[in-house]
């Protein structure tokens, strides 16, 4: 009896310190998709909040300028898949940075995993640890860099914010 009612106040506790950052920030900012430069995203200073990168990174291996983008997620987090459940979620999106500016790569997004959660009668599907997202025409210009825009969720269905990693690569 003592577990479960640590275990709501645990719940109680998350949930109070999620709508305390939905009203200081407002949900907009924190569950919005990205806007602006990828740069903005990836080296934005730390805000004193643990965000997605806390629990998922990211690597690439090259060949020549096409590749494959492999996610590596903490035990009990997982990723939305692309694209995502409902409209409201963040789908994972492999990015080319080139100069400060953003485009979308050409990626080939596999099919999400079953979460067990389902919000309004919609099945949520998830990367998980080891996801391969294979990208083409990746670029091999001095500066670029190739991103990863992630919100991770734990099992227990808590969120964090939304991150912008750099996957970190190698060439073949």
């Amino acid at each position: 009896m003592k577990r479960s009612s640590k275990r709501r106040a645990a719940i109680v506790g998350g949930g109070l310190i999620l709508a305390t950052v939905g009203v200081l920030f407002g949900w907009r900012q924190i569950f919005a998709p990205p806007t602006g430069s990828a740069a903005d995203y990836a080296t934005a200073p730390s805000s004193g909040f643990m965000d997605s990168s806390t629990h998922v990174t990211a690597s690439l291996t090259r060949t020549g300028e096409d590749g494959i983008v492999t996610l590596h997620i903490g035990k009990d987090w997982h990723v939305n898949a692309n694209p995502a459940s409902l409209e409201n979620l963040i789908a994972s999106t492999v990015m080319i940075e080139h100069n400060g500016s953003q485009r979308a790569a050409q990626a080939t997004y596999p099919p999400g995993k079953s979460s067990g959660i389902t919000i309004e009668s919609t099945d949520i599907l998830v990367y998980e640890d080891g996801t391969a997202i294979p990208a083409k025409n990746l670029g091999d210009a001095p500066g670029d860099r190739v991103l990863v825009r992630v919100q991770a969720c734990n099992t227990q269905g808590i969120c964090l914010a939304p991150a912008t990693i750099v996957a970190t690569g190698s060439q073949i």
